[in-house]
C-alpha cells in the first residue's frame, strides 16, 4: 500500500533560527506530552546524541527517532518510531521557510506508512494528532496561524 506522506504547515512569527530552535531546543517545554507521548504527563522530549528521546517521570527513556539530517535554520530530518522497534520507523522532515514578513513557514511532512502493521490506521491517526503538535509549537511562538 503506498499512501501520501502527511503534510501539514504552521507560520509562526520570528525568523527560521528562532522557529527552529524552539522546534528542537525547547521541544521539551511545548510537546502535548499528556496526549502524544509514551509516558505521559510528567515526560519531556528531547534532542540528545544524535536522536530525539522520550524521558519517562520516572527516568526511563524511549527513542523516539535518529536524526538523519540537522541542518539549522533550514531543515531537521528524523526516523519516527515513538514507542516502537526502529525498523517500524517512519520518517519525518520538518523545513523552516523565511517569509518577507518576518514570519516562517513551518512544514511537517512524514511518510513510511508501509512499515506499520495497519498502514491507513496509521496515517490517520498521525493525520489527526500533527496538528495537535503543531498547534502546541505555534503556542509557543505567540500569534501563529496554523494550516493544513
Amino acid at each position: 500500500m503506498n499512501l501520501p506522506p502527511i503534510r501539514r504547515q504552521v507560520v509562526v512569527p520570528a525568523p527560521p533560527d528562532r522557529a527552529f530552535d524552539v522546534f528542537t531546543r525547547d521541544i521539551g517545554a511545548w510537546w502535548p506530552v499528556h496526549r502524544h507521548s509514551v509516558h505521559g504527563a510528567g515526560s519531556r522530549p528531547a534532542f540528545t546524541g544524535g536522536e530525539l528521546v522520550e524521558t519517562g517521570p520516572g527516568g526511563e527513556q524511549v527513542p523516539w527517532g535518529s536524526v538523519l539530517a540537522w541542518e539549522p535554520p533550514h531543515r531537521l530530518r528524523i526516523t519516527w518510531h515513538p514507542g516502537y522497534e526502529a525498523e517500524r520507523a517512519g520518517e519525518v522532515e520538518v523545513t523552516f521557510a523565511p517569509a518577507d514578513d518576518g514570519t516562517t513557514l513551518v512544514t511537517l511532512t512524514h511518510h513510511g506508512w508501509d512499515r506499520f502493521p495497519d498502514p491507513a490506521a496509521a496515517r490517520e491517526s498521525y493525520g489527526a494528532g500533527w496538528p495537535v503538535v503543531l498547534a502546541a509549537y505555534a503556542a509557543a511562538l505567540p500569534s501563529a496561524s496554523v494550516g493544513a
